[in-house]
């Protein structure tokens, strides 16, 4: 009996038909008896709860603003940063301002985006928040209960819309001042939504192009009656851009909104919209193709600053160019002429600085070769003389009378000192090592056991040698 009125129940809710609407995603049964206050009412509550957690959708990446703040973030985000880029860098490229209609249509691009993102129709699919939580004008927390009716994202999108700008056109390059002047004048009186602040606009707009005549007119000492800047020295960026900041702050809605509790308290409409959908935009082809253009306009310019015309004249030659250009010019004559210039005509067409720098040239090849006779006649002296250096002792001029008498003492060290002379050791060196080049092994380690004696012989010869003339300066 109670299977049966439970299943009546559940056929009446239509719970599975919410469920094949995608309107819950889930629903289960639970038996709660009559009281809750013993412990198996209270653990059929409990985990009837911990269903719902563990069923409990995710948190809804939904963010909150006002509908001024919004367009205001969005235009600052994604279009603010390409205009001002683009007018940087033409300023400092010395170009014109940019086309009117590219800034436009890219204004108007990115309005049209965000008003998509605030009416999407996946916001439709959302049932939140509950009836009983819902609030009149809406939060940040939560909304009205009318957010996501499609009337009411309708209405956002066409008030997001209302932003735009008309379309403006640029005029023919030969269009006269005074008429492009009142056709910016009557484009501008298409922007305000009353008539009250027309005039603040419109006072904006004058003093720009009065501006603009003035620095016209200073490089242009004596004007013609009725001439005027042309359209490409007319500010067109800073024209929209007056446009565009009168638009954001003398918006008003086209009408009010459909649901009276979509206004706030303070007169503020609340939209919501998915954060993740304001990274989807995409650049109008218009602004591409306006970009490139300004590429190759600064690439040109660049090169056309970097490029100086040369023509190949007489006088903007060098003084020495000139001269190599007139002599051959003149060898090209001869050349045609079916002969070969001789030296006499080579010499009569030069001047005064080649001869110079021909004399000069001959007399440091002299120069030259007698520097080199000087050096190989030097290089035989030395090697004639090198022979006498060998013979001489390095004794002092005068020996004291201890090493006089000492003839056993003297005789080594007058040996010694023979022998050490820096230019016969190299000599014997020389010679030995020439002779120990044939020889096998233990030949060679024979005759280094020699030059080992000979040199600790050396060696007590030299102390001595020393010693004698310490004793000399005690003297």
């Amino acid at each position: 009996m109670q299977v049966t009125f439970i299943y009546v129940c559940l056929k009446g809710l239509m719970l599975q038909d919410l469920v094949s609407a995608k309107l819950i995603s889930d629903y289960t049964v639970t038996e709660i008896p009559d009281t809750i206050n013993d412990l198996q009412g209270s653990t059929k509550v409990l985990q009837a709860v911990q269903w719902l957690v563990s069923h409990c959708p995710h948190s809804l990446d939904l963010c909150c603003q006002t509908l001024i703040q919004y367009v205001e973030d969005g235009i600052g985000h994604e279009f603010s940063g390409r205009f001002f880029h683009d007018r940087r860098e033409r300023r400092l490229g010395g170009l014109a301002s940019q086309e009117p209609g590219a800034i436009i249509e890219l204004f108007n691009s990115v309005l049209q985006f965000l008003a998509s993102v605030v009416s999407s129709e996946q916001l439709c699919d959302l049932s939140w928040p509950v009836t009983e939580f819902a609030e009149a004008g809406g939060s940040r927390l939560l909304p009205h209960l009318h957010w996501n009716a499609p009337e009411h994202l309708a209405w956002l999108k066409q008030a997001v819309l209302g932003f735009q700008l008309p379309q403006m056109d640029l005029p023919p390059l030969g269009a006269p001042w005074l008429p492009v002047c009142s056709m910016v004048v009557q484009y501008a009186s298409q922007i305000p939504s009353s008539r009250q602040t027309q005039p603040v606009l419109q006072s904006q707009v004058e003093n720009l192009l009065h501006r603009t005549y003035c620095r016209w007119k200073s490089k242009s000492p004596s004007p013609v009656h009725g001439a005027g800047p042309s359209v490409m020295e007319i500010p067109w960026d800073d024209l929209i851009a007056l446009c565009i900041n009168h638009k954001l702050r003398d918006w008003t809605p086209p009408r009010l909104p459909v649901t009276s509790e979509a206004l706030s308290e303070d007169g503020q409409i609340c939209v919501y919209f998915f954060k993740n959908d304001l990274k989807k935009y995409d650049v109008p082809l218009s602004w591409e193709q306006a970009r490139l253009q300004t590429q190759k306009e600064l690439q040109l310019r660049e090169g056309r600053l970097a490029i100086k015309p040369f023509h190949p004249s007489a006088n903007n030659f060098p003084i020495p160019l000139l001269h190599m250009h007139r002599n051959w010019k003149r060898s090209t004559e001869c050349a045609q002429e079916g002969r070969i210039p001789s030296t006499e005509d080579l010499m009569r067409g030069a001047s005064a600085e080649e001869l110079l720098a021909q004399c000069l040239s001959s007399s440091l090849l002299l120069e030259k070769e007698e520097n080199k006779r000087f050096e190989d006649q030097l290089q035989q002296w030395l090697s004639e003389d090198s022979g006498a250096f060998t013979d001489l002792t390095s004794l002092p001029l005068y020996l004291p009378q201890t090493l006089v008498s000492l003839s056993h003492t003297i005789e080594p060290v007058m040996k010694t000192s023979v022998t050490t002379s820096p230019q016969s050791d190299m000599m014997r060196e020389q010679l030995q090592l020439s002779e120990a080049t044939g020889t096998c092994l233990g030949e060679r380690l024979k005759h280094l056991e020699r030059l080992i004696r000979s040199s600790r012989e050396e060696e007590v010869a030299s102390e001595l040698h020393l010693s004698a003339l310490l004793d000399m300066v005690d003297i």
